[in-house]
């Protein structure tokens, strides 16, 4: 009677978990409309962007070991790097619908109301990595990039480093 005991027993926790595991492996999904777009953040690490069910802008932390997407109002935000990671600031808050807001400018000659996502991207060593801003237009869905990347090369370049990159890049070295 005991052994008929201990495998109810063990199948009834098993259950348990099983049932109390569902809530923890789905991402959780927020939408927010701002003028034309509809922004979607799942997650702390991963954003879309559409206007008329028209993709515009996304971005996944997931297939990177360290990344992360902040929502800033401002065109230059301050912020302290320590070892290629990017600490938040009052300027730079971390990826959540309630963080993201539109910027609108001062020029009547058009609309020019943003949404801003600040996206670093680091290896462990920091001895590589990228900071990029996208600036999306709130009502066309344009999208603009300014991003700065870095290197560390400990025991120097290869010889066609640089020339493959510029080749990459649409110039001519020659």
């Amino acid at each position: 009677m005991e052994f008929g005991n201990l495998n109810l027993m063990k199948r009834i926790l098993l259950l348990v978990l099983l049932f109390s595991s569902f809530g923890l492996s789905a991402d959780s999904k927020k939408s927010i409309t701002i003028n034309n777009l509809e922004v979607t953040v799942t997650g702390e690490n991963k954003i879309e962007v559409y206007k008329d069910n028209e993709h515009m802008f996304s971005f996944d932390c997931r297939p990177y070991v360290m990344c992360e997407i902040f929502t800033t109002t401002k065109k230059d935000p301050e912020y302290k790097m320590t070892d290629g990671v990017v600490y938040e600031s009052t300027d730079l808050k971390p990826l959540a619908i309630e963080n993201i807001e539109e910027v609108v400018g001062y020029n009547t000659n058009f609309y020019d109301g943003t949404i801003r996502f600040f996206i670093t991207i680091t290896t462990p060593s920091a001895t590589s990595g990228s900071t990029s801003m996208y600036t999306i237009n709130t009502e066309t869905g344009g999208v603009a990039v300014n991003a700065t990347e870095w290197d560390w090369f400990r025991y120097g370049m290869w010889k066609g480093w640089v020339t493959d990159n510029i080749c990459l890049m649409g110039n001519d070295p020659t």
